[in-house]
């Protein structure tokens, strides 16, 4: 046998069902696509519909192809999330551009379920996940058109499609907290070549002002105890030893992890005391498709895949595709490389182009000549760039070929990356290894709970310099030209008008605004608990629940207190949907039933499918006393329920009440149409 014909609300539920699982996907869609899906939902509105009727199968075929070509020409696959969402999205069209039938509403409600879950390959906030509970409802909508008659309003399947979403919601957080942990979809590396915000492998200026304009999340930092002070909150991330004249980037390769003994650091770092306590944090890292991670100086870390390289970084051994936690032991006392250099980092660390920038290597070279002391030269340079007119903006002029004698000599205008290149080009040409560190400065704390936020706009860029009897130490040229920086951090910087421009625009986008700013933080540790306490629910958290809830996480054990779960949900949810089944039934009929329950007491039953004027002839016949009150309930409840309301409608109805509670009393009144 055939399905069912669709209906036109089933049609109209349809169309909007697939635009609400769409959309979370609109900012990666390619333009034709979306173009593609407001077209093809207009395709559906009854009056589009009805004057270019369904499009016939060679024109599905050939926009089958069209459609697959475009996400192979966009993505350059089929496979992989984007290419694959985008192919899942095309499928879904045709599909419901051919609907006619309830089979091809289901399937299309089955295809909008999955669209909504790959919205969780892409991000697994507490805004995406409200938002897939919502846009379920529609789908759920869908389905609902199949089993009512046409012309139900919309507000009822509304509710009632809520009411079954709502009612999934226990049986879900049963399952959540008490199911054996599973790996998820998304937990696999399905994101790679996605576009990220954060650091790239080279630097050159103007790379870390433009993230310095973006509010994203980098990471956030739960620490064991007090932290220490913002100012000294330098978070490593990469090392650029090589320069071209034009980018600084890694150099030489340094990506290998070395071996940590259990209780001990590598024979390069001195300076840390027999049982001296490191500072312990745990540092939970957006994705960044990349495989460096961030901590403070002279780290290590026991998370399982991490490591430490020889110029102290920590790094993973594959690209960071996913939400990743890593435990971070530090020791800022600690000094690397105190005795001396190996050779091969010696002459990275020396390492410059064979011409350039001649004032810049002029003048390194007085500095140098002057003093047997390299770091009297450091200083010298710092004390240089603090008492001439250097300033600190985003928005520097542009250079030319020679870099940093432009920045130096004539713009003196830039950003930290300006800084920290010069001054280790000024290092290098006096002798002096150095290096530039980018990473994160500072943070904020967050005022709802304890841990520290840091943004992209944190990013920032310094200097190491090796010094004999010393090791690598930090040097910020930075903190010279604007100290208010790194005392405050970049979020408070940002609220000074100079430094970011006296627009509205700038003042709203940069937090200006002590409300905005509060509403900002409140939203960020919501999501960051949501994180955490729901995303973060792994074996591990749910094992430790079950000791504290059941006093051991035995499987069995697990599996009854969920079967109690479910019978406990499915007799609640029983008792709510009898009680409103039974306050829907209009007023006369829960009369009638118990009119009917009262003759049942009596030994007589009424039949399944028997009418109120069939039940009061067989009344009348198998107790005759009774007849006339049958006959009497029959002809008003009949009155009353099927006709118009008349003039004694409340004269009957009190009549009727009476009947049913086995009080006839009076005489009916002579009027009773």
């Amino acid at each position: 046998m055939s399905a069912p014909m669709m209906s036109r609300s089933a049609r109209n539920w349809q169309w909007l069902a697939l635009l609400g699982a769409v959309a979370p996907q609109y900012d990666r869609l390619p333009l034709w696509l979306s173009v593609a899906v407001v077209l093809a939902c207009l395709w559906r509105l009854e009056a589009v519909e009805r004057r270019l009727g369904m499009p016939p199968l060679w024109l599905r075929v050939l926009l089958l192809l069209a459609g697959t070509a475009g996400v192979v020409f966009s993505h350059r696959t089929l496979l992989g999330p984007e290419g694959g969402v985008s192919f899942l999205i095309v499928s879904a069209l045709l599909k419901m551009l051919e609907s006619r039938t309830s089979r091809d509403v289901f399937v299309a409600a089955v295809l909008d379920f999955f669209l909504l879950a790959t919205a969780f390959l892409f991000s697994q906030s507490l805004a995406q996940t409200l938002y897939v509970a919502v846009a379920s409802i529609p789908v759920v909508a869908s389905l609902l058109s199949l089993q009512q008659r046409e012309g139900v309003g919309v507000g009822r399947t509304l509710r009632r499609a809520g009411a079954l979403v709502g009612q999934a919601f226990p049986l879900m957080l049963i399952l959540f907290l008490f199911f054996p942990r599973l790996p998820p979809l998304w937990t696999l590396n399905l994101t790679q070549g996605t576009a990220r915000t954060g650091m790239s492998d080279s630097m050159s200026p103007g790379d870390i002002s433009s993230l310095s304009e973006s509010s994203e999340t980098a990471f956030r930092v739960e620490f064991e105890g007090t932290p220490p002070p913002a100012d000294s909150l330098y978070w490593r991330g990469l090392v650029f030893g090589f320069f071209d004249g034009q980018r600084w980037s890694q150099g030489y390769p340094m990506t290998e992890q070395v071996p940590l003994p259990p209780a001990g650091l590598p024979d390069w770092v001195t300076g840390v005391e027999e049982g001296e306590a490191p500072l312990r944090y745990r540092i939970i890292l957006e994705p960044t498709d990349q495989p460096w991670l961030f901590g403070l100086a002279i780290s290590r870390s026991s998370t399982e895949r991490v490591g430490l390289t020889r110029d102290q970084r920590l790094v993973y051994r594959d690209p960071v595709l996913k939400r990743f936690t890593y435990d971070v032991e530090s020791w800022p006392q600690a000094q690397a490389d105190v005795d001396a250099l190996p050779e091969w980092m010696r002459r990275q660390s020396l390492q410059l182009p064979a011409d350039g920038n001649p004032e810049a290597r002029r003048m390194a070279l007085r500095w140098r000549n002057s003093t047997d002391n390299p770091g009297r030269v450091v200083q010298e340079v710092l004390d240089w760039f603090r008492d001439e007119r250097f300033f600190y903006s985003l928005q520097a002029p542009p250079l030319g070929e020679n870099r940093v004698d432009d920045f130096l000599f004539r713009t003196r205008s830039g950003f930290c990356e300006h800084y920290a290149s010069s001054f280790v080009f000024l290092m290098r040409a006096a002798g002096i290894p150095a290096r530039v560190v980018a990473g994160y400065q500072g943070g904020e704390l967050s005022q709802l709970g304890d841990y520290w936020l840091v943004r992209q706009l944190d990013a920032h860029a310094w200097a190491e310099v090796w010094l004999p009897g010393q090791g690598w130490v930090r040097v910020d040229p930075t903190a010279a030209v604007a100290p208010q920086r790194i005392e405050a951090g970049a979020a408070q910087a940002a609220e000074q008008r100079a430094y970011w421009g006296d627009t509205a625009a700038g003042a709203i986008r940069h937090n200006n605004y002590r409300m905005l700013r509060q509403l900002r933080n409140a939203a960020d540790y919501l999501n960051y608990r949501w994180h955490r306490d729901v995303v973060g629910y792994d074996n591990d958290r749910q094992n430790g629940l079950m000791e504290r809830l059941l006093g051991s996480s035995d499987l069995m054990r697990r599996l009854l207190v969920m079967g109690g779960g479910f019978a406990l949900v499915a007799g609640v949810l029983l008792f709510f949907a009898l009680r409103g089944r039974h306050r829907e039934q209009h007023p006369l009929d829960r009369l009638y039933r118990r009119y009917c329950a009262r003759l049942a007491r009596r030994g007589i039953a009424r039949e399944a499918g028997e009418g109120p004027q069939a039940f009061a002839r067989r009344v009348a016949a198998t107790r005759p006393a009774l007849a006339a009150e049958a006959a009497e309930f029959a002809r008003l409840y009949t009155a009353l329920r099927y006709r118009p309301a008349g003039t004694h409608e409340a004269a009957l109805l009190r009549r009727l009440r009476r009947i049913a509670r086995g009080r006839p009393g009076e005489r009916l009144f002579s009027e009773r149409s």
